[in-house]
């Protein structure tokens, strides 16, 4: 049943590309959001950080995420599962290189060392 719902190029992948490729691409975008915030990053000066995420970081986060996605889960293998387990890895390193490139911006100033909020856990590099 689930194999059916997901068949490679069905709508049902389509579906699963946007929930998935769309949730992670919010998520990075929120996250992102939050480092500008917590490290009082003014990136574009007089235009707000806002405007700059959702013309900018979402297109962007958006387009890599779902390409990403689409492309993982289609060549990684037959099993469901499995395709959807690489995909997802593969979605998590891209948005933490995406967020290393542009949500901690080392040419702006901000309040924090290297822009990298105080809360961001130690381990996870950027």
């Amino acid at each position: 049943m689930l194999m059916a719902f997901a068949a490679k190029g069905s709508k049902g992948e389509s579906f699963l590309t946007v929930v998935v490729g769309g949730g992670a691409a919010f998520g990075l975008i929120v996250l992102t959001s939050r480092a500008w915030k917590a490290c009082h990053v003014d990136i574009t000066g007089k235009v707000p950080n806002g405007l700059t995420l959702l013309f900018l970081g979402v297109p962007i986060a958006l387009i890599v995420n779902l390409v990403l996605f689409t492309i993982v889960f289609r060549y990684a293998g037959k099993a469901f599962l499995f395709s959807l387990f690489a995909a997802c890895i593969a979605l998590a390193i891209a948005d933490l290189a995406l967020f290393s490139w542009q949500g901690t911006p080392a040419g702006s100033p901000g309040t924090c060392p290297g822009n990298v909020p105080p809360w961001w856990p130690k381990m996870i590099p950027t």
